[in-house]
């Protein structure tokens, strides 16, 4: 008993040594390799310290320590576990020889830390395979992985300073490289990201900010600056990480915060301007508009006007024609009707009218006509009949 504690507290003290390997496998195999932990020396380690402590567990108490069970019993029991031996290994080295690769990912075999085979590349790649039992197979993930990159500030080439942020699509095409490198989706995010940053800084330092923003066609170049991000990135990924970058865009671009107050007051004045130069371009197109209206209805007006005076001359002149036509014709009739219409507009029920017995105007009523011919319309003389020309000779 004494050998076999002596054993146990060694097995105990020697993991305590391996504890910080034993946590960095615990976040996987090929996080663990990342991290630059030896796993072949601490697999030979750990297999040592368990056969250690198992022999000496054998070797104090048996292969199997049943106390107080009779001996029938006991050999029962060694040969069911024999049994369950003999069948369960076959089983347990068939299950770790068996290996089945998914379409969507990589599946790398290695032997103690050596890479072995890449399996899932290429036709036939995927499906069941066989390995060796000591051969360790480590998956990884070969779909189309999106990712944000990290918020970043950096000036532009008119210096103006933006907050920029991307979104990075990217995949698996090293399976080898990828885990030597990153060993892990979040660590070869990382490390894209930080390259993907520092390259969209380089490029948008180049370039003015009416590039990124523009309602310009001709000025906005968004687009071409994330292709060349794309461009700059995938190369050094793929030969480094072992990754293909598909696509680069940027997810958005802000002023920083220290000065986003500012720079919205400055947005808002400038809009100002605008606004009041709108409404002074729109009220001097206005007045145009109104003055010109308005020459154009003077003219129209005095065209009109001059078309009336013009029109009204020509009809007093041809009503003073007709006046001193029909007085020519009888100028005593002329002055007997002129009389009756002057009754007509000044004797009525409600006028009275003091006037002298001699007076011109009461000479009709008193006197009566002078002579009956006034009584008379006059008689218009009638046009003479033309003669007709038809039948003479010349």
């Amino acid at each position: 008993w004494i050998l076999m504690v002596g054993v146990w507290l060694v097995c105990m003290a020697v993991a305590w040594m391996l504890s910080p390997v034993l946590d960095g496998l615990s976040l996987g195999e090929a996080t663990a390799a990342s991290l630059g932990l030896p796993l072949t020396q601490m697999r030979a380690a750990l297999v040592a310290v368990l056969a250690l402590a198992t022999g000496a567990a054998v070797a104090q108490t048996g292969l199997i320590a049943f106390v107080g069970l009779p001996s029938r019993l006991i050999f029962v029991m060694r040969r069911i576990l024999l049994i369950v031996v003999l069948i369960g290994l076959p089983i347990a080295l068939l299950a770790r020889a068996s290996l089945a690769v998914d379409e969507t990912e990589f599946v790398l075999v290695t032997e103690f830390g050596r890479p072995v085979s890449v399996l899932g590349e290429g036709s036939g790649g995927t499906g069941l395979h066989w390995r060796m039992p000591w051969w360790s197979a480590t998956r990884v993930d070969r779909r189309l992985h999106v990712f944000d990159a990290p918020t970043r500030e950096t000036i532009t080439a008119d210096k103006r300073n933006f907050e920029v942020a991307a979104t990075v699509a990217w995949r698996v095409v090293d399976p080898s490289r990828f885990l030597q490198a990153s060993g892990s989706r979040e660590a070869a995010e990382a490390r894209i990201g930080e390259r993907v940053s520092s390259a969209l800084s380089d490029t948008i330092g180049r370039n003015p900010s009416t590039a990124l923003a523009s309602t310009d066609p001709l000025l906005w170049k968004l687009d071409r600056l994330t292709d060349e991000v794309q461009r700059s990135v995938a190369p050094s990924a793929k030969q480094e990480l072992g990754v293909e970058i598909v696509d680069v865009r940027l997810r958005r671009f802000t002023p920083p915060v220290e000065v986003r107050p500012s720079v919205f007051d400055l947005i808002r004045s400038e809009r100002k301007q605008v606004a009041a130069t709108l409404r002074a371009e729109g009220e001097s197109a206005y007045r145009k508009v109104i003055a010109q209206a308005e020459r154009e209805a003077d003219a129209i007006l005095a065209r009109a006007d001059a078309d009336a005076e013009r029109i009204r001359g020509l009809a007093d002149a041809e009503s003073t024609r007709l006046l001193n036509e029909a007085h020519a014709r009888d100028p005593k009739f002329y002055e007997f009707l002129r009389t009756l219409e002057t009754y007509r507009s000044l004797l009525d029920e409600k006028t009275t009218v003091v006037l002298s017995a001699g007076s011109p105007l009461l000479r009709l009523l008193t006197a009566g006509p002078v002579d009956a011919a006034l009584l008379e319309p006059p008689v218009r003389p009638q046009a003479m009949p033309q003669k007709s020309n038809a039948g003479m000779k010349p």
